[in-house]
């Protein structure tokens, strides 16, 4: 694993069927998969835009010790997307496919939410923590 936020966004960005159900929601057409790793420029962000994906890793080391050497490491990160308010309906079928691409992966999902994002109007924030496992070498 490179960094796991990196992985998560490879990992999305290559689901296809993922990409095209967003692409079939979205007002503005992109020509490249709308999956980030840090906030987008201001001129992205906008309603039109949604839904696009944000990941950011969850601070902490996790990790199971096996004579003082690392055994287990646990990256957790946080996937976010934005999806505008007609199209909340959508959010269960967004929401299981981003968890199947990522539990396919070795990530479980252990938190989730949703809010109206009060810097974006006419939007919802959609979030959920995930938590992967991987064995060191």
């Amino acid at each position: 694993m490179i960094l796991p936020e990196i992985d998560v966004a490879n990992y999305l960005a290559d689901d296809n069927k993922l990409m095209q159900e967003m692409a079939s929601l979205r007002k503005d057409k992109l020509n490249y998969a709308p999956v980030f790793t840090d906030t987008p420029n201001d001129t992205f962000i906008k309603a039109s835009s949604a839904p696009w994906i944000r990941i950011t890793p969850i601070p902490g080391d996790d990790a199971i010790y096996s004579d003082d050497a690392r055994f287990f490491n646990y990256p957790r990160v946080q996937v976010d997307f934005w999806i505008r308010k007609e199209q909340m309906k959508h959010i269960e079928e967004l929401q299981k496919q981003i968890y199947n691409t990522l539990h396919k992966h070795g990530f479980e999902r252990y938190y989730k939410n949703r809010y109206p994002d009060p810097d974006l109007d006419g939007c919802y924030m959609v979030t959920a923590n995930f938590e992967g496992f991987e064995m060191e070498e």
